[in-house]
Parts: C-alpha cells; sequence; structure tokens
C-alpha cells in the first residue's frame, strides 16, 4: 500500500513544482522591464487637472500622476487635459530618456499655451566625475537663481554643481516665477532642465487693455449730423440742397446720421438717413459733430 502511494505523491509534487515555475517564469516576462538595469523611468507628477497620457501615439494612462520604466531612447509624449468646464491646451514635446536614469515631466495647464508651465528634467551621459546643470527657458534670457545666488540668464551652463539638493528659480518680467526644489545632478551626467514660464495673468490683462485702447485711437473718426429741435418735432429730409426738393423721409431731433457732404452756401447737410438712401437737411437745424 505504501508503494503504490508514492508514485501518486511524487507526480503530484512534480506537477506543483511545475506549475510554480510556470508562474515565475510568467512573472519575470511580465515585470522583466521593471527588474532590468539597463532601462530608463519616465515620472510624470501630478498635473493641476486630470490628463491622459500618450507616449509615441499610444494612449498609456488616464490620469496622472503615471510612471514607467522604457528602452531608453527618445519619445513622443502628449498630455491632454481633462477639463468639462473650460478648454485647456495640451501639451506635446520629444523627450530623451536615458539608461538607468529617471526623467521627470511636470506640467501645469492654462486656457492656452502661454497660460500653461511646468519643466522637464533629463539627463545626458558626459563621462568623468562632474555633475552638470544647464538651464533652458521659454522665454529666453530668463533669469536664473541656483540656492538664492543669481547665476545669470537662460541658456544658462552651470559646470562642477555639487552633488546635493539644489533650489533652482527661473523669473522673467510679465512672466509668473518658477521655483524648481529638490534638484539634484548626478556625478558623470549633464542634468538639463527645460523651464516653460506662463504669462503673468494681471500683465496679460494690462497688455490686452493697452491693445484695446490703441485700436480705438487708430480707428477713423466719422462726423455725424445731430438733428436739433425744430418745434414741430420732425425735420424733412429733402432731394435737393434747397426747400423746393422733394421731400424723401423725415428724421427727429436727437437723432444722428453719417455726414456725406455740404452745400456750396453752407445751408444744407447731406446726410445718410438709411443705408444706402441720401437726402439734404437744413443746416440750421443740424449740428455737425466728429465721432
Amino acid at each position: 500500500m505504501v508503494s503504490s502511494f508514492l508514485p501518486h505523491m511524487n507526480k503530484k509534487w512534480i506537477l506543483v513544482a511545475l506549475i510554480t515555475l510556470g508562474a515565475l517564469a510568467a512573472a519575470f516576462y511580465l515585470f522583466r522591464d521593471r527588474l532590468n538595469p539597463a532601462q530608463a523611468k519616465l515620472e510624470i507628477a501630478q498635473t493641476n487637472v486630470p490628463a491622459n497620457v500618450f507616449i509615441d501615439g499610444v494612449e498609456v494612462a488616464q490620469s496622472t500622476p503615471y510612471e514607467e520604466y522604457r528602452k531608453p531612447g527618445e519619445v513622443t509624449l502628449r498630455l491632454v487635459p481633462i477639463s468639462p468646464e473650460k478648454p485647456l491646451a495640451l501639451w506635446e514635446a520629444r523627450v530623451t530618456l536615458t539608461q538607468g536614469i529617471t526623467t521627470v515631466v511636470r506640467r501645469e495647464f492654462g486656457g492656452t499655451e502661454e497660460d500653461s508651465q511646468g519643466e522637464i528634467l533629463s539627463f545626458e551621459k558626459i563621462g568623468g566625475k562632474k555633475a552638470e546643470l544647464a538651464v533652458i527657458s521659454n522665454p529666453d534670457a530668463s533669469q536664473v537663481q541656483y540656492d538664492g545666488d543669481v547665476r545669470g540668464f537662460t541658456p544658462l551652463p552651470i559646470n562642477n554643481a555639487t552633488v546635493e539638493d539644489h533650489v533652482l528659480t527661473v523669473s522673467h518680467p510679465g512672466y509668473l516665477t518658477r521655483e524648481i526644489q529638490g534638484l539634484k545632478p548626478e556625478p558623470g551626467y549633464r542634468l538639463t532642465v527645460i523651464v516653460q514660464l506662463a504669462v503673468d495673468p494681471e500683465e496679460k490683462a494690462r497688455k490686452e487693455k493697452e491693445a484695446s485702447e490703441s485700436a480705438a485711437l487708430e480707428e477713423p473718426s466719422q462726423t455725424l449730423i445731430k438733428i436739433l429741435e425744430t418745434g414741430v418735432g420732425f425735420l424733412r429730409v429733402r432731394s435737393e440742397p434747397s426747400k423746393s426738393g422733394a421731400e424723401v423721409t423725415r428724421v427727429k431731433p436727437g437723432e444722428e446720421f453719417p455726414f456725406i457732404e455740404e452745400s456750396k452756401d453752407g445751408d444744407w447737410y447731406k446726410i445718410e438717413y438709411e443705408k444706402g438712401k441720401t437726402g439734404w437737411v437744413s443746416s440750421e437745424y443740424g449740428d455737425k459733430q466728429t465721432h
């Protein structure tokens, strides 16, 4: 009885072992990208509104934050904000992923591209043991402060950066200042920070007001004839600059009409009393005004 039972037990354990090995192989296959040190990591920080994430045209997530291990190389990253209240500008850029390095993308969506802001932090291998930092911005020529010290204007290289956490502040007149904390260069790499600043809403409103006022000043002036009181509640409009001219219509005191021309003796004004229709009124009851 014992001898007949053992073969069945051996078969059972062999089957369990095979199933376990199969499960381990499947798990390794599924998570091999995360275990492979030759991979690069992409990290997209929480956005100010939910956003769909597309990589090389394929949707990989319907919200942020999002992170993924991928093969090193260049990818096209697109973030499409989801905002039922008002339309927001989507964002798309080419991003280079580096082996063994995390590339960080941060984005705050606005109604237009100029109202949006954010940054991309990426590394490029340069060899040696030095750590370098490069700051690029939109708009260009933005002031850069590094740990509170003004270093210059973008595009700006910072050589021999120390391997510790730093604070980077990027500012430009008419734009909102952007502060990036926890910036840590790595030995043998150049950390490139690409910063987009958002237009200051107050400055934008001021410029729009100035543009509107300037446009109003540039508009050509128009001369109008304002009808004065006649004592009878109306003024005849005639076909000719003469009391003998046929009456074509009547206009009321207080109304204004485009001025066409004046008679040689100055006694009559030609007005456009309807679109495409003209006639003459007595200058005694017409006040010429320029608007």
